[in-house]
């Protein structure tokens, strides 16, 4: 419908050219433009669409003929890909696959509690499946008998469609168990065992191997799980297995050695973060055979040193996504040959101490780099120059993570940021206390012939008087000066085209984390904030900001569907009413430590969140259990965290000594059982 000359006409798109208008839109907004039509949710419900989205069941009770599985059933769009978390699958759902079996590509089961008979009964009904992940599912393995035996209905190609399998975080899987799944898989091309108990030491192999037959394991041992038979699995399948996770387990450097040696494999991707056994000689010799790595990541390795770095930047030169986070004996000798991966979009450095500016400034930064696009170097130790060079070099960044960076995060680097990072999606500075309303509004520097307005305020609050009170006072009324000033040249230049380098300029912003970030204020929020795809935001700890910059930040960013203002205390009921309110879209709201509140930000979110998914009023002393539990209403909810029932001080001030729940979750299931459909 459009408006023209007062005149209204319709214009009907055909539903192809809907569909592609559709595919520039984000899944927020798609979902938002579903709901105008029935022509606008058909296209919005295309297969292209269906096939990258996920039914999650979180928490839920299931049973065939009941919400949410018969709503699915009868639904005229085909879902593909279905995560299970925390909930029972029971034969009380055979139904369910029975009816949608035969469509379902993708499986999560994710801390499920399910036997072995029924996972049986799934396979079976979902032979066209390509995705299976089965993560902490101690019970379905503990047994060690899972698919065992044709006697269960399992056959050589039960899962002939298979491309990924991952079973992490399982502690009873063992060698047998994986060699049934596998066997049944043969078009396996992504394993994936991060978190459990791999084997990799020798002795132990021989032990529950002490024959074999041409380094082959005669029979799959059914009381551990060892590298030696996963390397037997991978040899089988070498020329088809591109993707590989080991994270959080013990593989070492021998290990790396042996996967080296394997005749026609060629990974893609390979995730090792968080295994502290992997050494430099094993990390060199697997990467002098795997140069079609594309994905790399080896973050939080702490034996991993420049070594590495070097031999992986003169190897892999197709190399995309590199992670060494918190790999701490990396030094500036290894970062200077990050110049030669021509090809890398995605790199992580975050955490390692001994990187300085002079390394990323004879490498990654010795010319523009036009093709990185996410870049985390959170806690690096750069001053305010080196952010700036940042700034300059990678004009092309999407996401960049510059927390907890203090030296380098000022007024002056971040508005340069703004001015050179215009195409950031995601942008992250917690705890960058440096940072104020004048860097945020674009007022640190308002004209060539203006003065930076906050350039002498850390020093002293004022030359001509002895401040007679505590630091903490002093801070305050500087912060007050501050904010006053920066208000006032905000309304100086609002009607003017000059709108300096503020975070404004940031039109496609869709995640911005600002908490810790004490010294803004609302000013920030009413002359910095107009993003109007903003879905993540993070306030907490942001103490200064009070419902009158919370109009403008809602009135501005409408899309917001993650918020997070924990330990803003200086909210009241009537900050959370307005966000409430404005933000249609809220499907998680942070409050913990928000003491100001009352039962009656409750009350507003009963009322007005009608997607709401998560709530957290924790440390809210005047918020009662009782009455958080009255938010169960809400058909999208499914997590509420509230503290301990206990007695707390009502709007009058008294005590109120009514006996709280003892078995809040219960109280929880019984209200949401009884919701009206």
């Amino acid at each position: 419908m459009f408006k023209s000359h007062h005149t209204y006409f319709e214009m009907d798109l055909p539903y192809e050219v809907l569909v592609y208008l559709f595919k520039y839109l984000p899944p927020s907004d798609r979902q938002a433009a579903s709901e105008t039509c029935r022509t606008w949710y058909a296209a919005a419900s295309d297969q292209c669409f269906v096939d990258n989205k996920a039914v999650v069941f979180y928490k839920a009770e299931l049973y065939d003929g009941q919400e949410p599985l018969d709503i699915l059933v009868k639904s005229p769009v085909d879902f593909s890909n279905f995560v299970f978390s925390d909930v029972e699958v029971s034969n009380k759902t055979k139904g369910f696959w029975d009816t949608l079996g035969e469509n379902i590509k993708g499986i999560t089961l994710r801390s499920c509690d399910t036997c072995e008979k029924m996972f049986v009964y799934i396979i079976e009904k979902c032979p066209n499946l390509e995705v299976l992940r089965i993560e902490s599912c101690r019970e379905l393995f503990m047994s060690g008998r899972l698919l065992e035996g044709k006697s269960d209905g399992i056959t050589a190609n039960s899962l002939e469609n298979l491309k990924v399998l991952s079973l992490t975080e399982n502690q009873y899987l063992t060698d047998a168990l994986v060699s049934r799944f596998t066997d049944a898989a043969p078009k396996l091309e992504e394993l994936d065992l991060s978190g459990c108990s791999l084997q990799f030491h020798l002795g132990l192999v021989k032990r529950f191997y002490p024959t074999t037959i041409e380094n082959k394991p005669l029979t799959p041992s059914e009381s551990v799980l060892t590298f030696y038979f996963v390397l037997q699995v991978i040899i089988s399948r070498a020329p088809q297995m591109k993707r590989l996770k080991f994270s959080s387990t013990l593989i070492d450097g021998s290990a790396l050695k042996l996967l080296a040696d394997v005749e026609d494999l060629r990974l893609e991707s390979l995730e090792m973060f968080g295994c502290d056994q992997l050494t430099n000689s094993g990390i060199v010799k697997l990467i002098s055979y795997q140069t079609s790595l594309k994905v790399l990541n080896i973050g939080m390795c702490s034996r991993v040193t420049d070594q590495s770095v070097v031999n992986i930047c003169r190897n892999l030169v197709n190399l995309e996504s590199l992670n060494i986070q918190r790999c701490r004996a990396v030094t500036d000798l290894g970062i200077v040959e990050l110049n030669k991966l021509k090809k890398l979009k995605t790199l992580n450095i975050s955490q390692c101490e001994l990187i300085t500016k002079e390394g990323l400034e004879n490498g990654l930064l010795s010319m523009k780099n036009e093709i990185l696009e996410e870049f985390d170097i959170h806690s690096l130790n750069l001053d305010e120059s080196g952010l700036i060079m940042i700034s300059e070099k990678l004009p092309n960044l999407r996401s960049l993570d510059i927390s907890y960076c203090f030296n380098a995060v000022t007024d002056k680097s971040i508005q340069l940021i703004f001015k050179n990072q215009v195409w950031l999606l995601c942008l992250k500075m917690s705890h960058c206390d440096k940072v104020t309303d004048a860097g945020l509004t674009g007022m640190g520097k308002a004209h060539d012939d203006e003065e930076a307005v906050v350039s002498n305020y850390d020093q002293c609050y004022t030359h001509h008087k002895i401040h007679l009170g505590s630091r903490a006072e002093e801070e305050i009324l500087r912060d007050a000066r501050r904010k006053r000033d920066v208000k006032k040249l905000c309304e100086k230049y609002s009607s003017d085209s000059y709108t300096g380098y503020s975070l404004e300029r940031l039109k496609s912003l869709r995640e911005l984390d600002i908490s810790g970030c004490n010294k803004i204020t609302d000013v920030s929020l009413t002359y910095a904030f107009y993003f109007k795809e903003l879905a993540h935001l993070n306030m907490s700890m942001c103490q200064q900001v009070t419902h009158k910059g919370i109009e403008h930040l809602v009135k501005n960013c409408p899309s917001i569907e993650y918020f997070n203002l924990i330990d803003c205390y200086n909210l009241k009921d009537e900050a959370i009413k307005v966000i409430v309110k404005g933000l249609k879209r809220l499907k998680s709201l942070n409050l913990r430590g928000c003491n100001q509140l009352t039962n009656k930000t409750i009350d507003a979110v009963r009322d007005n969140c009608k997607k709401l998914k998560f709530l957290d009023v924790q440390g809210c002393r005047a918020i009662s259990a009782e009455t958080a539990c009255t938010i169960g209403n809400i058909p999208t909810l499914h997590t509420v965290l509230v503290s301990k029932p206990t007695n707390y001080m009502t709007e009058d001030g008294l005590k109120d000594r009514a006996p709280a729940p003892t078995f809040l979750p219960a109280l929880m299931r019984k209200l949401l059982s009884r919701r009206s459909p």
